[in-house]
């Protein structure tokens, strides 16, 4: 009686074992393409500008856009309330503006990391010269990302 009991409980955790390996092999079909920081190479303590190129390779049009941003392995926590709503059509890739950053006080060179947390699948309906957005559905296979490698320049003396 105790065997037939183990059984259906190894049978369910290899279940859920197996559906969390796809989930993991599986590529997003939205992601972090590439990742600009102007300027290329800041002074210590300088504003920059930072952009993120966002590829759409899913048959609908995807939009918002949650992000996680880590300069020199600092998470920027203004990135946890905000949400970016722009749609982004199948097939296309799109240059985002994101918040700007100061670049790291010390050091050689800094790690820039983008991680797109959540975006959904959108139905875009236009309408002249509006448009409606109405979310269909979590993009499969996030959190996705890249990172930038930026080299400070020398310190002016």
């Amino acid at each position: 009686m105790r065997t037939t009991a183990i059984f259906p409980r190894i049978a369910i955790a290899c279940c859920f074992l197996a559906g969390a390996l796809v989930s993991r092999v599986d590529a997003a079909d939205v992601r972090v393409e590439a990742i600009m920081v102007k300027p290329a190479s800041p002074a210590p303590s300088a504003l920059c500008e930072l952009k993120v190129l966002l590829k759409n390779s899913g048959s609908h049009s995807a939009s918002y856009f949650r992000f996680e941003v880590k300069v020199a392995d600092k998470s920027l926590p203004v990135y946890k309330v905000y949400t970016y709503a722009i749609p982004i059509d199948p097939g296309a890739s799109s240059e985002l503006a994101l918040f700007n950053f100061y670049s790291p006080a010390e050091g050689k060179t800094f790690e820039v990391q983008v991680t797109l947390l959540e975006a959904q699948w959108v139905d875009v309906k236009k309408e002249g010269k509006s448009s409606t957005t109405t979310p269909a559905g979590a993009v499969a296979g996030l959190p996705t990302g890249n990172s930038l490698l930026v080299k400070l320049a020398p310190p002016k003396s």
